[in-house]
């Protein structure tokens, strides 16, 4: 079994939505202009009001509520305004069916994606781009359970016997999630900045041209895990991957007073747009 196989088993291949599509294009595009963007998404209602709830959110608001795209792009700025479109396009596209639970895996996916903003802003990195990376990492468990649900059955039944998620796809599938992300970042034509982030992102430090975005990527989903799983704030700083960290000089001591607010920040971006889901 390989990746390929995975794609021809989709009921329906995924087919990247128009203004997602423009969304990523604009991120090579240094002359892309604030209104050029903001009158794109105007034209789609469903994106504008998935779009303003979060820029109405606690993550984003500043006090003053946004009533239109156009405020939303004066009020949070070209990367901002992007990385929510782009938010909820993901979340409306990759809708499921059987028993997965969606909900929780946007949720764990807005969790890591504010995390690793966070992280961010003790690097040179756009915590913007970051948070857009980070919310896409875990793409790939998405079109293996749509298109191989069988075999993500066993998957899960090999993780309850003890195996690691990656232990048991590569069992069952000769591939992981990472494989199937890097395949669909390449069918869509996203940069290589996202492309190299969901590839590097178990094992960011083994390859040679390293993926800051995956580093970051790696930290969050450390941190979450950990958060959710009740390990107290102090032991997270003290066991935090000291490579990564020091790739990219980050200092743990300084995610003590973020933790909580991140997380509730990433649970209520993933609530308001899953509120459509049933």
């Amino acid at each position: 079994m390989n990746v390929e196989y995975l794609f021809s088993k989709l009921k329906q291949a995924p087919v990247i939505p128009q203004l997602l599509q423009e969304m990523m294009t604009s991120f090579n595009q240094s002359n892309i202009g604030l209104d050029s963007i903001a009158s794109k998404i105007a034209m789609d209602p469903v994106i504008t009001a998935r779009v303003l709830k979060m820029a109405n959110s606690a993550a984003y608001s500043r006090g003053q509520d946004v009533e239109s795209i156009a405020q939303a792009a004066v009020k949070l700025g070209l990367n901002k305004l992007r990385s929510l479109v782009i938010a909820s396009s993901l979340t409306n596209n990759f809708q499921h069916e059987n028993d997965f639970d969606i909900r929780d895996f946007w949720r764990n996916s807005f969790q890591v994606a504010q995390i690793a903003k966070a992280i961010a802003s003790q690097t040179s990195l756009d915590p913007e781009v970051v948070f857009t990376c980070s919310l896409m990492h875990n793409i790939g468990e998405l079109l293996i359970q749509s298109a191989l649900p069988e075999e993500a059955s066993l998957v899960a039944l090999s993780q309850a016997q003890g195996q690691s998620r990656i232990e048991a796809q590569h069992a069952v599938l000769n591939f992981d999630f990472t494989d199937v992300g890097l395949e669909l970042a390449k069918q869509w034509n996203f940069t290589d900045t996202f492309a190299n982030a969901i590839q590097q992102q178990l094992d960011p430090l083994s390859f040679r041209h390293i993926s800051d975005e995956a580093v970051l990527i790696r930290l969050a989903v450390f941190v979450n895990f950990a958060t959710n799983a009740g390990v107290p704030v102090v032991m997270i700083v003290e066991r935090f991957p000291q490579a990564l960290a020091q790739h990219l000089n980050i200092n743990p001591q300084v995610l003590i007073t973020q933790l909580q607010d991140m997380q509730q920040q990433g649970n209520e971006l993933a609530k308001l747009l899953m509120q459509e889901v049933a």
